[in-house]
């Protein structure tokens, strides 16, 4: 456990020692530094030789009292606290606080992303907690089909095609969390925002390949926004192309998202240098969607601004 310091200023010769009586008086009283003796078994005359770092932990402490959650945190070290633990000396330990440890509960399954494009925001969300008062038919009826296919997963993937804001994302979050939960290896990847960082890799081979490497070996990879990206032939042949073939030989369980639906995202991949070998490879490219996934339309209203 890591160790902090009080940064505690050294007793001057000519301190008051009227107000250090003072204080040791006033510290004895204090209901947290009593639990505190009684815990550790020791008596109040560990007070009037620790006076100055008690009364900085009660300073930490105070901060702490109150306090309803990480929004209000006034700690030096956000979701952390110095506290003091008895060894025979009293010493400054830094601790993790209850809402943050509560947090870190909740997001450790994080650690099996081998990749995660998704906001932070989105970590603790789970299928279960997906809001349905107030919806339509078709939306629980879409929903539930997720849910029964999350639970057994023998089929394709699904293809979540729908308009703008209609919880694409949020559903592939909660979907790519639940494997997550369950120990398997994942990756959600904003293609995007991912394909910008891929075009940095370029001077480093070996960060490159590795990058390709856990994404086409990760038990499950959501492909968010795809058909969003600026396509080029080497986004669509160098860079998608290998993944998702070897993902549709391995049979691994692949989502996307879009607002393209199959036929448009297979323009969308058609558009660059026009010839014939582009219209092959834009067909290539979707035939390994069109194996790993199934288009699923995710019916609703816009939930980012509703009308």
């Amino acid at each position: 456990m890591k160790k902090a310091s009080f940064d505690i200023p050294a007793f001057s010769k000519n301190q008051n020692k009227t107000q250090t009586n003072l204080l040791i008086e006033q510290l004895k009283k204090n209901e947290h530094i009593i639990e505190f003796l009684k815990r550790n078994n020791c008596s109040l005359d560990l007070v009037e030789k620790y006076p100055i770092k008690f009364n900085k932990w009660l300073e930490v402490v105070m901060k702490c009292e109150n306090c309803s959650g990480l929004h209000q945190c006034s700690q030096p070290v956000h979701g952390q606290f110095t506290d003091l633990e008895w060894n025979g000396l009293l010493t400054p330990i830094l601790r993790t606080c209850r809402y943050q440890a509560k947090i870190n509960k909740e997001t450790s399954h994080v650690q099996n992303y081998y990749i995660c494009d998704m906001p932070k925001s989105f970590y603790t969300l789970k299928i279960e907690d997906i809001q349905i008062r107030g919806e339509s038919k078709d939306y629980f009826d879409a929903l539930l089909k997720i849910v029964e296919w999350l639970k057994n997963p023998k089929d394709k993937g699904f293809y979540l095609v729908g308009r703008v804001g209609v919880g694409k994302t949020y559903i592939a979050a909660c979907a790519a969390n639940y494997f997550a939960r369950k120990g398997k290896t994942v990756a959600f990847i904003q293609v995007p925002e991912w394909i910008s960082r891929m075009k940095n890799t370029f001077d480093s081979t070996d960060t490159f390949s590795k990058e390709i490497a856990k994404i086409k070996r990760a038990d499950f990879v959501v492909f968010d926004d795809i058909g969003a990206e600026s396509v080029t032939p080497w986004v669509r042949d160098e860079l998608l192309f290998p993944i998702l073939n070897k993902r549709m030989e391995d049979k691994k369980m692949t989502w996307f998202t879009s607002n393209e639906d199959f036929t448009s995202l297979e323009n969308h991949f058609r558009n660059t240098k026009q010839n014939d070998q582009e219209e092959m490879k834009a067909v290539r490219i979707l035939e390994r969607i069109r194996a790993l996934s199934t288009e699923f339309e995710v019916p609703g209203k816009n939930r980012r601004n509703p009308v």
